[in-house]
């Protein structure tokens, strides 16, 4: 779908008018209009913009192809594609950035916009001001980035007061380093762990068999992002700070109920005998 197709759909689904659009992003309904009918584009700035106001990912605005490298966004050929452990294709990340299922070099995303965005600039005639734009408003949206930028931008500034920067930046080289199979475990352990939050919670008993289990896994699942599994009161003092940071009460609560985060905190305080 063109980005003029998008816009229009996107525009529809926030029941907007052109006005209303052009209000919110400062400009004239006639710009809009114009972008509507595929007779201009707006630049990459524009662009961010009204995926800031619309609430639509960037990268679902732009008209990226169908395969593009997770990890530094190029365009993918058959021939560029990387290997998972196994020596087949994969048509998620590029040969340069991926191979045998891992990481071919550790880098940043600051770092890579750095490295490509030149590259991008020559091969598709933006200027180098417009390419570094584009890759810092893509990048964060790929899955080698999306997990670390996603948690620094909620969690980092409390974090990094909390367990120094050197913790959360050792954290972020963990996940960033992370291949896909120890990521798709993570993820998978993720979900589990709300199921079984929903068990222990409908079991009732914050120190029975149903609550140790969900301990266990909630405890592994940090050791996952962490590297090793966190000493006892390290833990104890991160679950319990889950209470007083409604972004954790809304994580856990909405998808198991009312009090489902005070129960986790209390079943790790009974396991650990608290």
């Amino acid at each position: 779908m063109a980005f003029a197709e998008k816009l229009v759909a996107v525009r529809r689904a926030h029941n907007l008018t052109q006005d209303q659009l052009a209000e919110k992003l400062y400009v004239t309904r006639q710009a809009v209009s114009r972008w509507e009918r595929s007779e201009v584009t707006p630049g990459i700035d524009m662009m961010k913009l009204i995926a800031a106001v619309t609430g639509e990912p960037l990268a679902h605005l732009l008209e990226m192809p169908k395969h593009y490298c997770e990890s530094c966004g190029m365009y993918l050929t058959p021939d560029d594609c990387g290997t998972d452990a196994a020596g087949n294709k994969t048509d998620h990340y590029c040969k340069w950035c991926y191979d045998r299922g891992g990481y071919t070099y550790e880098t940043t995303m600051e770092a890579m916009i750095e490295d490509c965005a030149p590259r991008l600039a020559e091969n598709t005639g933006m200027t180098l001001d417009e390419a570094v734009s584009l890759m810092g408003a893509v990048l964060p949206q790929l899955e080698r980035w999306r997990a670390v930028h996603e948690n620094e931008q909620r969690y980092g500034a409390e974090a990094r007061e909390r367990y120094g920067n050197e913790a959360v930046d050792a954290v972020n080289e963990r996940i960033l380093d992370m291949d896909p199979a120890t990521w798709n475990d993570m993820k998978e352990l993720e979900k589990a762990i709300l199921g079984q939050l929903s068990i222990a919670l409908g079991d009732g008993g914050a120190t029975g068999p149903e609550a140790t289990k969900l301990v266990q896994m909630h405890r592994r699942w940090i050791g996952l992002q962490w590297g090793t599994e966190p000493e006892r009161d390290i833990y104890l003092g991160l679950v319990r700070g889950y209470l007083a940071d409604p972004r954790f009460v809304s994580y856990y609560d909405g998808p198991c109920g009312k009090g489902a985060t005070a129960f986790l905190v209390t079943a790790v305080e009974g396991t650990l005998g608290e």
